[in-house]
């Protein structure tokens, strides 16, 4: 990289010699050298040319006899773009201020000499490259440390590999603990502690090959965008830039990166609404039934608790929610469906309504929130609604709900906690240079576009999987964003990553439904399997086969053994306590 910096710099500098002098290219000499350089850099493979072809790039720009060529020399830059060390985002040697500029973005770039070169330096400067242990063994960089990706970079080391084959992976995630999702919702009971369902990723591949790094992505630069150093072809598929300024250039990429909340659909739910999809999400939520609890020790008046959206995340936390205060609160959880989980197996949503109603949840179903906000924000409508909350507190947070039938009023909810799992965005990284053929395909929902492969389409050096995927079944229609999915994704990706490194074919995703699981307390549970048609385990069973099954999908067998461990120490203790317990009553009565 330095030799780049110093190619460029002695071309720059060359270049302003040159316009100083009032001189230009002119002889066929001289042309026919510079474009065999240019030829010559454009089929290098290696991303660290494209230093070299700026540099070219530029002096071919100042010669005046050759304009027909400058707009195919932007073509080949556009084309041949590899490295983000190489470029200069906002004023860049090649594209000059905007990659579509064309001729006059290398006229000009040609004409600031001088200003172009240190520019480049400066910016260069606060960027560095991570340098990979091996210069010659593949490199694999997954983004995203949840399902998807942990589970793929797990794959491909447990896979087995020819000496010379066997790649350097790197996981990036901005987090530093890999979180067990479906379980967060026994935080709030009080059934699992965090280490069991969130253990350190430096922990967990403290066994394995893969490294692991702290950052958030920044950029991505892919430059194996129409089959341009495709799989059989050697040499760098592109770099990701992260936020601390370093840049990993990968051979090959995993999107893994998850979907985060989307609370921005209605006014005031960034501000009075809570998501639960994290580890710090599951501890603010938490908190703050706590605080609630305290506060409203031996008060009459209940703790009001909203829950928006009832697919599974609102069932599971209504259903947690409502036994954990038993009977010193209120749940309300809001569906604009007309039935809870619609796309549920009907065991699961019978089971669910049963649950909910023994524990006197206040289903609001074809209703959808309008906005949130404090009570006293709500003064013209409290005169023109059937509300529920008058003569509250100014400040008191309160819920607009309006139904979906023409006709019906709409209502004023208050709330003492606003439990948001409706909407989720994808986090896809921003991709420079935008436009055509650099940029990802996605979906409106903002997925990156896969075949059945696993590979973005047009990128075969680039593998989506989980919340990152949009891959459509046979049927046509998108795979859902589970767990269960992200799980099968990572064994594929990792395989054919593996068969992809050793030149062998690569084999379609076909995601097998093994049914479905949900919470509903300490002792509740639901499982449909997809095997057994008609079967649904709940009650206890069904708590005791989920946890066994969740036991079974984490991460290693070290964590496997300290979890299930800890897991039977605490049935024992639990065991004995309501012994205990029994005995007491017993004795008490007689």
């Amino acid at each position: 990289m330095v030799s780049s910096k110093i190619y460029v710099s002695l071309a720059v500098r060359r270049e302003e010699i040159a316009l100083q002098r009032g001189s230009e290219i002119t002889t066929s000499t001289d042309h026919t050298l510079l474009l065999l350089h240019l030829l010559r850099l454009v089929c290098n493979p290696r991303c660290i040319a494209m230093a070299h072809l700026s540099a070219a790039a530029s002096a071919l720009c100042a010669s005046a006899v050759l304009p027909r060529l400058n707009r195919g020399v932007v073509h080949w830059g556009k084309l041949f773009h590899c490295s983000s060390l190489a470029k200069f985002h906002s004023n860049s040697l090649l594209f000059g201020s905007s990659s579509r500029s064309g001729l006059s973005s290398l006229a000009s770039s040609a004409s600031v000499g001088k200003n172009v070169g240190s520019t480049e330096v400066s910016q260069e400067d606060t960027m560095s490259p991570y340098s990979w242990p091996d210069k010659k063994s593949p490199r694999v960089c997954i983004l995203g440390g949840g399902f998807g990706g942990l589970y793929t970079a797990l794959r491909l080391e447990s896979l087995t590999w020819p000496e010379d084959k066997k790649p350097q992976v790197i996981l990036v995630d901005q987090s530093e603990r890999f979180v067990f999702k479906p379980m967060l919702y026994e935080l709030l009971t009080g059934e699992v502690d965090a280490w069991e369902i969130a253990p350190r990723f430096s922990e967990l591949l403290v066994n394995t090959g893969v490294q692991f790094l702290k950052d958030r992505v920044k950029v991505l630069s892919p430059c194996d965008h129409i089959g341009i150093n495709g799989p059989n072809v050697s040499g760098c598929g592109g770099t990701v830039q992260l936020e601390s300024g370093l840049v990993i250039e990968y051979d090959w990429l995993v999107l893994s990166l998850g979907a985060e909340p989307k609370l921005n659909i209605i006014p005031g739910a960034v501000e009075f609404a809570l998501p639960f999809s994290t580890l710090d999400d599951a501890f603010k939520v938490n908190n703050k039934l706590t605080k609630l609890e305290r506060e409203n020790f031996g008060k009459a008046k209940p703790i009001r608790v909203v829950v928006v959206g009832l697919g599974y995340s609102g069932v599971e936390l209504a259903a947690t929610v409502s036994e954990r205060l038993e009977g010193k609160g209120v749940v309300q959880a809001i569906s604009v469906d007309s039935s809870i989980l619609p796309t549920a197996p009907p065991g699961n949503k019978e089971v669910a309504l049963k649950i909910l109603k023994s524990r006197k949840v206040e289903l609001l179903l074809g209703y959808f929130v309008r906005r949130i906000g404090k009570s006293g924000d709500f003064t013209s409508s409290v005169d023109q609604s059937d509300v529920a909350a008058k003569d509250s507190n100014p400040e008191q947070v309160v819920l607009e709900v309006q139904p979906t039938e023409k006709g019906a009023k709409t209502q004023l909810l208050e709330a003492d906690l606003v439990l948001w799992t409706v909407g989720n965005k994808p986090l896809l990284p921003e991709v420079e240079p935008n436009g055509w053929p650099f940029e990802l395909p996605v979906t409106g929902r903002g997925q990156a576009e896969t075949d059945e492969t696993l590979q973005v389409k047009g990128h075969p050096r680039i593998f989506a999987v989980g919340d990152s995927s949009a891959l459509r079944d046979p049927k046509g229609k998108v795979l859902p964003a589970t767990a269960q999915v992200a799980f099968q994704q990572a064994d594929f990706a990792g395989w054919n990553i593996w068969a992809a490194i050793n030149n062998r074919p690569l084999l379609p995703f076909r995601f097998q439904n093994l049914g479905e699981m949900m919470v509903l307390g300490r002792n509740d549970a639901a499982i449909t399997p997809s095997f057994i048609e008609g079967l649904t385990l709940e009650g206890p069973i069904g708590h005791a086969a989920r946890k066994l099954a969740y036991l079974i999908r984490l991460p290693t067998d070290e964590h496997r053994v300290k979890v299930g461990i800890s897991w039977l120490a605490k049935s024992a203790v639990d065991s004995i306590a309501t012994v205990q317990s029994n005995i007491t009553k017993v004795l008490s009565n007689s």
